[in-house]
């Protein structure tokens, strides 16, 4: 028998190469390592996740009204929370106070509160939610949430006037109700006010006036400057408390701070308009050498001021959609668009033939209180008609009188319509005797508030709350001579006297609040 040596030292080749024969290996690089610990703690943190369930903390993670001042227009605030969030636990522990009624509505983890009515100004709020349950809880399982508190405010009840005695004839006066009726004169002794708008925020207001200082007598007479003056008022929307966008930069916390629009130099600055989102100023406006020369001019923020090619007209007003303008052209109303491209003349949108007046837009834009004369109908001849028009072209006519619709404001819900207009009195001497109206607009159901002596001038003005209107009258004499001047006489009249009626839009009739200031064209800041 023979037997083959073995090499000890040198093993089967086939089964253990020599080092001299293995394959090069690639060096581990250090990241290798540091991804697979990472892979290694993921998993076990995901596991530990899986077995005991995430402890997270549920709170709210943003509220839109967070130290905001509240206007009108904000109708509705939102909640964020952090995690999934059991509905009916919220809700259930969510308060108000003082309370504003309003429905919830969700997507997600966001709550939608809208309110039912306007937030009435001047007040403080404050919100809590003291509990609440994560949606992925068990029944048994201890909850833990974050207490959520906050406050916010609404604007200032505040308006403005156009005073006509003393130190304020010819200015304009701010009183703040809010601010234990602190009064302020806003413009300085030199101009005489013809016309004032707020702007949006109230921060600053729009005017026409004359300077009683110039020089050239005979212009200053004849072509007003449109300006601006700041208020004082200062407010933060929801938007800008929150930084979502930039703090007005013409909001000062000074009031009385004058800058000038629009000169009146070769053409005289007659009415005006103001777009509801503060941008867009309409002017009418008539060349001082060429009288024929006369019509709307538009100046936007920021842009120099160009006439708006389109028919000479009337009064006018901007659309709530700052894009349209309905002006009394002819026989009728002609909606104008703003933005339409060129220099040719620009053709009505549409044509309302029967409407000689506009005076309001409901805030969506999709329905005017219009004035119809009754010209082509027989049967009324000698009265005005107030119609309700809606963008599809329904018709409604919510008043008749023998006399005259002197004016007719939305309150901030859309839902009343407050009309003052004229009835003419039997007897040998022509009068007209003012009534404020309110008209409930599902209901159509007029229902007088207030009747003022014949012949008597008033003007009024809707609260931005909806919860008053601001009221002046210049009272004729009862020898009706005229000889002695008459001091304008203010009041405050309240328009709800319980929530249930605020809630049915039905205003009732109540004493008006006479108010200790002599002006005109009392108007509530938005």
């Amino acid at each position: 028998m023979s037997f083959k040596s073995v090499d000890s030292a040198h093993p089967n080749p086939k089964v253990f190469p020599r080092k001299d024969q293995r394959k090069d290996r690639p060096p581990r690089h250090p990241l290798d390592r540091v991804a697979q610990g990472l892979m290694v703690i993921l998993a076990i943190a995901a596991a530990t996740l899986i077995l005991l369930g995430d402890h997270a903390t549920l709170r709210v993670q943003k509220f839109s009204w967070q130290g905001a001042a509240v206007g009108a227009e904000d109708r509705a605030f939102l909640l964020t929370f952090n995690r999934p969030v059991d509905t009916q636990s919220v809700e259930a522990n969510l308060t108000l106070s003082p309370p504003l009624p309003g429905r919830i509505s969700w997507a997600g983890r966001r709550l939608a509160y809208t309110l039912d009515v306007p937030i009435p100004y001047g007040e403080s709020f404050e919100i809590t939610l003291s509990s609440a349950r994560d949606r992925m809880a068990q029944e048994d399982e201890e909850s833990r949430f974050e207490p959520f508190q906050a406050n916010f405010r609404s604007r200032d009840r505040a308006f403005v006037y156009l005073g006509t005695q003393g130190e304020e004839e010819g200015r304009l006066v701010l009183v703040n109700l809010s601010q234990n009726a602190d009064v302020t004169l806003l413009t300085p002794p030199n101009l005489t006010v013809l016309d004032f708008q707020p702007y949006p925020l109230g921060d600053r207001l729009l005017f026409s006036a004359l300077d009683r200082t110039s020089s050239d007598s005979l212009n200053t007479s004849l072509n007003p400057t449109l300006y601006t003056v700041t208020t004082g008022l200062a407010p933060q929307p929801p938007e800008v408390a929150l930084g979502e966008m930039p703090t007005p930069s013409l909001a000062p916390d000074t009031a009385g701070t004058v800058t000038e629009v629009l000169a009146g130099d070769t053409f005289q600055n007659l009415a005006f308009d103001l777009s509801s989102d503060g941008r867009t100023i309409v002017i009418q406006r008539v060349n001082t050498t060429n009288p024929a020369d006369f019509g709307p001019w538009v100046l936007r923020q920021g842009q120099e001021a160009t006439p708006l090619d389109t028919e000479p007209g009337g009064e006018f007003l901007i659309a709530p959609d700052n894009a349209t303008l309905l002006m009394l052209q002819g026989q009728g109303t002609a909606i104008i668009p703003l933005d339409a491209e060129g220099t040719e003349t620009r053709e009505p949108l549409d044509f309302l033939p029967e409407y000689g007046r506009v005076f309001g837009l409901t805030r969506n834009g999709l329905s005017a209180a219009m004035v119809d004369f009754n010209q082509n109908n027989p049967d009324l001849r000698f009265t005005q008609s107030l119609v309700l028009v809606s963008s599809r072209g329904d018709e409604v006519e919510l008043l008749n009188v023998p006399g005259s619709i002197l004016d007719a404001q939305f309150d901030p819900s859309d839902r009343i319509l407050y009309v003052l207009s004229s009835d003419v009195l039997p007897g040998e001497i022509y009068q007209e005797q003012p009534t404020i109206t309110a008209i409930n607009l599902e209901s159509q159901t007029p229902q007088p508030l207030v009747t003022f002596p014949p012949q008597a001038q008033v003007t009024m003005s809707v609260a931005p709350d909806g919860l008053a209107l601001l009221l002046s009258a210049v009272l004729t004499p009862e020898d009706g001579q005229g000889t002695t001047p008459q001091v304008p006489q203010t009041w405050l009249l309240p328009v709800f006297s319980t929530a249930a009626q605020r809630q049915a839009a039905t205003p009732t009739p109540l004493n008006p609040e006479p108010l200790p200031y002599q002006g005109l064209a009392l108007t509530w800041l938005p």
